[in-house]
């Protein structure tokens, strides 16, 4: 799709070009008027840059963060809703999880950090306290 959004863009930009060019110095193709071969160039200028935005835009999607998932969920932060001794409940982005604590017992209100995820478990770790 994005191949083609800059095909398209490419041969317009093209055409454009051509018309403008061939409409400043007098030239007319296919006996159109020069005020109106101007319009036409200028159109499809505006919809080259369209299509170029628009490939832009989808290419810039492709290299977005993960937000859904194991990827997004593993190395965020939370707060743990219950004592993990070792297992508990914890709150990660916005939702709650059934947790095991990675060491030691975590306590009820202590930031938390996800290393790992098994099934539907997550595997936490206390936050690195930053001085």
């Amino acid at each position: 799709m994005h191949a083609w959004l800059a095909l398209i863009a490419g041969i317009l930009i093209v055409i454009g070009g051509v018309l403008i060019f061939s409409a400043s110095i007098g030239m007319s193709y296919l006996g159109i008027a020069l005020s109106v071969q101007a319009i036409l160039a200028i159109t499809l200028l505006i919809v080259a840059g369209i299509a170029a935005w628009l490939f832009y835009v989808g290419v810039k999607a492709q290299y977005r963060r993960i937000k859904t998932g194991k990827e997004a969920i593993i190395g965020a932060s939370g707060i743990t809703t219950t004592d993990l001794n070792p297992n508990g409940e914890v709150r990660v982005l916005g939702e709650f999880w059934q947790a095991t604590a990675k060491e030691a017992p975590i306590f009820k209100g202590q930031q938390i950090q996800v290393m790992d995820m098994e099934g539907m478990f997550l595997i936490v770790k206390p936050a690195e306290q930053k001085a």
